[in-house]
């Protein structure tokens, strides 16, 4: 019980962090100024963006399927793409995205696919992912502070890149490397670690599905990567935003998201990077030239239309979660795993 009004404290100190910063964030931008945006938003453009981010979702699925499939784990399509909302419901709220493991969740809990197939479906996509946003983002944070900024006042940038990199590197050790999981075996013994450590093994045991699905896996990234860019350039277009760029324009968002969602990976108190990413967002589009009151109309329209297309994934995600904090209170509270397949 303790445990639950601690998070529940956690999460509204966050939640009212981001608030003060996003308030912060339109009284320097010129709050009317930013009504003024909005009020005016071409619904034409902005449906575009809502269409374009729900194909990118249903490519993200195919590519969860292709792995469930090569481990020999059945799942329809339209299951997956219901875990998938959950999943990213959770991460629209949870620190540096991680949330989104809540798709393996739902997958397991409601569909009883195995957990660790249930995984490695997951992380092996997102490790792909996290390498691109190193890539692009960083060369989007080498771009900025060479031709726009001080070097010296982009140290938050690399701190983001740093992140990203960190989390990707574990990532990888926990898919393949045995010998990173034997520096934890002194905790096999433990509640919650023992089954997590048992999880890993055995995920381990299917992650070459992953190497032999590469080629798969990068080339529906690269749809999806294109995908999330046009969403977040018919977003721009719904607030009239125009960026001057070397190339067509659309290309700017190519590197301009990953640069975003790399700021969410700086540690900070607030709800997944809310307030922070889209101050970082609003600074980068106003060295670009744009309006700082544009700038967060954008930012924040892209961000809530997000929230408002996971929104239909709310009902197995509290079902999932639901049923994790039962996992977690059942015996005392001595021990946690996912349920076995049946």
């Amino acid at each position: 019980m303790k445990k639950f009004f601690v998070d529940r404290a956690h999460f509204i100190a966050e939640l009212i962090i981001s608030i003060i910063i996003i308030a912060l964030l339109l009284h320097f931008a010129g709050f009317e100024e930013f009504v003024g945006y909005v009020a005016n938003i071409d619904l034409w453009w902005l449906a575009l963006s809502i269409i374009l981010l729900v194909a990118m979702y249903w490519f993200m699925v195919f590519r969860i399927k292709i792995l469930l499939d090569a481990m020999g784990a059945r799942l329809g399509l339209g299951e997956i793409f219901r875990a998938h909302l959950s999943g990213m419901l959770v991460a629209d709220f949870t620190p540096a995205r991680s949330g989104y493991m809540a798709t393996a969740l739902v997958m397991n809990k409601k569909y009883h696919i195995p957990p660790e197939k249930a995984m490695v479906s997951i992380l092996g996509p997102q490790m792909f992912d996290f390498l691109v946003k190193v890539g692009a983002g960083g060369f989007a944070v080498f771009y900025l502070l060479s031709s726009l900024v001080n070097s010296e006042n982009g140290w938050v940038m690399y701190v983001g890149v740093a992140g990203l990199s960190l989390v990707l590197s574990v990532l990888v050790l926990l898919l393949f490397s045995k010998k990173f999981l034997k520096l934890f075996s002194f905790a096999e013994g433990w509640p919650l670690a023992g089954e997590v450590l048992g999880m890993c093994h055995r995920m381990q045991e299917h992650s070459r599905v992953i190497i032999r699905k590469s080629p798969e896996i990068m080339g529906l990234l690269m749809v999806t990567w294109s995908l999330k860019a046009l969403s977040w350039w018919a977003v721009a277009k719904s607030v009239g935003i125009t960026v001057e760029f070397p190339v067509h324009e659309v290309f700017f968002y190519y590197f301009f998201q990953p640069l975003i969602t790399m700021l969410e990976f700086v540690p900070s108190p607030t709800l997944a990077g809310m307030g922070l990413s889209e101050a970082g967002g609003t600074l980068v589009l106003g060295l670009m030239g744009v309006p700082l009151a544009q700038a967060t109309a954008f930012m924040l329209v892209a961000r809530f239309k997000t929230i408002a297309v996971n929104i239909p994934g709310y009902k197995y995600a509290l079902e999932a979660i639901g049923a994790l904090g039962k996992d977690v209170k059942g015996k005392g509270g001595a021990r946690h795993k996912f349920s076995k397949a049946k």
